[in-house]
């Protein structure tokens, strides 16, 4: 019985800055109308809606190689499940690793801090059902599939330019992704208890947040750090760090995880390639 030819979801990291130059690409490639080709371009980094196959796939990497867009192709059956983020009411940063707490106090969860793989950090700056205590969930793109393509840094992106709701005030939240198993945390501003600081405790969330995340980020030593994270940290332009929702934090995450991966793996090739004496074959897996 003939096996089914695999197909691949194609995971772009850079912000595109005249999205009409990479329509005719996307057009010829996936059959998709110009028009909407602008459309979903223009909201990139991203994951494009829909799996290809093999050649759309080729001619997409090629096509944004050219133009000197980071992107890269996972197999569908490859693609990272990273799950349903944990809303997180209390915790504590401990020398060892991060303790997540129940209501009461009582340990449920460990986190050694060599498993925290990734802290994204960001100020919602509109309206958000997910802060109400709803399940918020890894967008469905993330849901679904070996990498090949070309590493380039993905461009800084103007999350405060995209536009802003109103009616709400802003409220700061971090992810934090955990390997082995894969479990993502979600830590709100306004919905932690910080109780561990003891006599860093300050009178107000507002306060007791930031030194949160800076015990997250100084002990998560081998965790990849956000620019958004960064930005939150040292108080830059708030434009750096703010996002239209949670969701949008959620997306960015992923993306970021995904980008970190990517620039792991292209730097263990590069040591490859500068150590040949070690007698490795070098491999980069084709689609």
């Amino acid at each position: 019985m003939p096996s089914t030819p695999p197909q691949y979801r194609l995971v772009i990291f850079d912000a595109i800055d005249d999205p009409k130059e990479l329509r005719d690409l996307f057009q010829k490639a996936t059959g998709i109308h110009p028009i909407d080709a602008v459309q979903w371009l223009g909201r990139a980094p991203g994951v494009w809606p829909t799996p290809l196959d093999e050649r759309p796939t080729r001619q997409l990497l090629d096509g944004l190689y050219d133009f000197g867009v980071a992107a890269e192709a996972w197999r569908v059956d490859q693609f990272p499940d990273l799950g349903t983020p944990r809303t997180i009411h209390r915790a504590a940063c401990l020398d060892e690793g991060l303790r997540i707490e129940g209501l009461r106090g009582e340990p449920t969860h460990w986190v050694p801090w060599k498993f925290v793989e990734l802290i994204c950090a960001g100020r919602v700056v509109g309206e958000d059902e997910s802060r109400g205590g709803g399940r918020v969930h890894w967008p469905s793109s993330f849901v679904a599939g070996a990498r090949a393509l070309t590493l380039r840094k993905p461009k800084p992106i103007e999350f405060g330019s995209r536009g802003r709701s109103s009616g709400a005030e802003p409220v700061r939240e971090v992810l934090v992704a955990r390997r082995e198993p894969r479990v993502t945390f979600r830590f709100v501003e306004n919905q932690m208890n910080y109780v561990y600081l003891g006599d860093r405790l300050r009178d107000a969330a507002s306060e007791n947040f930031p030194i949160f995340l800076a015990d997250l980020c100084a002990r998560a030593k081998q965790a990849h750090l956000t620019e958004s994270t960064h930005s939150l940290l040292e108080h830059r332009d708030p434009g750096e760090h703010d996002f239209p929702s949670s969701r949008a934090i959620l997306d960015h995450a992923g993306i970021q995880l995904l980008w970190s991966w990517y620039r792991r793996d292209r730097e263990a090739q590069n040591r490859e390639i500068r150590e040949p004496e070690t007698g490795t074959d070098f491999d980069i897996e084709a689609l």
